[in-house]
């Protein structure tokens, strides 16, 4: 399985469930799945009485560093079950006919591995690279056949009842080829975290600090308390005015009301667009500095995270404010601009 990635054992996973803050949602439904992965062959059973296989599929999508392999990880390390986290660039080969053998080779390892093991999880990372849109007249031979090849694998998995899980994961959505959607069960999709999750997501980054005995001067709680307080103040006066919820990231609703009624140029605004991968390497860009000074204060942490810069850091403001309603869209342009050949499946 090294061949083709990283494997994992239960053990040797770092990510606890508890330590990835926010995807409330997400989580619940990745606990209900992998309790039913531990329970395969009783659920199995019960499925075949309805003459409905079970497919173990789930495919998550957003922009980069939401969370999409580290909560996969954790909850494999939850249920100790084993993963290999693919990568595209091993399985994708110049050499024709290479990359087909390549994807039946690892997912028919994996379905023995699962067999022996009652369970596996196999993580495809970024799965576009052989799950690209057939119809897009850029693509070649192929990575058609390929797409072929990975459906024609994933439906023997279920038709056989493999307990094998097959999770995709995708920054660019928008050129994933639809029947590959349909093969997917469970579509879930990770964003940018707003304000209020970026906060938590700080505050714990500081408190991992603290526990390290190293200095955190308080002034970078009170700052940050101070701002959450002014945007919460404005997104409820706001929210009572429309008359309806708002998210962070509606047409720039609330920002553009921030703007009308404070001057606030604080961490949470400065992190609009930062995943929490993005948070985190600005604490670790801190901690060289704090190694110096011997503490950690407002202006280094601000400074290294506006260092950092964003996952969104590289589109316009509006882009990275832009509606999310419908399909919640990611707030990058890492997804391709022209309209999809398909409505994206909605988050179920």
């Amino acid at each position: 399985m090294g061949k083709y990635g990283t494997v994992y054992l239960p053990e040797d996973i770092k990510e606890n469930v508890e330590d990835i803050k926010g995807n409330e949602f997400k989580k619940e439904r990745l606990n209900d799945f992998f309790k039913a992965l531990t329970k395969y062959k009783e659920l199995s059973e019960q499925l075949k009485k309805t003459k409905l296989s079970p497919s173990l599929t789930v495919l998550l999508f957003g922009p980069p560093g939401t969370g999409k392999t580290s909560l996969t990880r954790a909850f494999s390390k939850k249920y100790n079950i084993p993963m290999c986290v693919v990568e595209s660039d091993r399985l994708v080969s110049p050499l024709l006919g290479d990359t087909i053998k390549n994807i039946r080779n690892v997912v028919e390892l994996s379905a023995d591995i699962a067999k022996e093991n009652n369970s596996f999880v196999l993580f495809f990372d970024e799965i576009d690279a052989i799950g690209s849109e057939r119809s897009n007249i850029h693509e070649v031979g192929e990575i058609k056949r390929a797409v072929i090849s990975f459906l024609q694998v994933i439906d023997k998995v279920n038709y056989e009842g493999i307990p094998l899980a097959i999770f995709g994961a995708t920054n660019h959505q928008h050129q994933l080829d639809s029947a590959i959607w349909r093969r997917f069960t469970f579509h879930l999709h990770f964003d940018f975290p707003n304000y209020e999750l970026r906060k938590e997501i700080m505050e714990s980054f500081l408190e991992k600090i603290e526990n390290a005995n190293i200095g955190v001067d308080k002034g970078i709680y009170e700052h940050l308390n101070n701002e959450y307080s002014l945007i919460k103040e404005v997104h409820e006066n706001l929210e009572t005015k429309l008359g309806r919820s708002i998210s962070e990231f509606e047409n720039n609703l609330l920002w553009n009301e921030i703007e009308k009624k404070q001057d606030i140029n604080g961490l949470l605004k400065l992190t609009i667009g930062y995943s929490g991968s993005d948070i985190e390497r600005g604490t670790r860009v801190a901690l060289f500095k704090v190694i110096q000074t011997g503490i950690l204060t407002y202006n280094i942490f601000y400074q290294s995270l506006e260092l950092v810069g964003g996952t969104a850091v590289h589109v316009d403001r509006q882009d990275v404010l832009s509606s999310t309603r419908s399909l919640k869209r990611t707030a990058t342009k890492y997804a391709s601009n022209k309209t999809p050949p398909r409505e994206t499946p909605p988050e179920v």
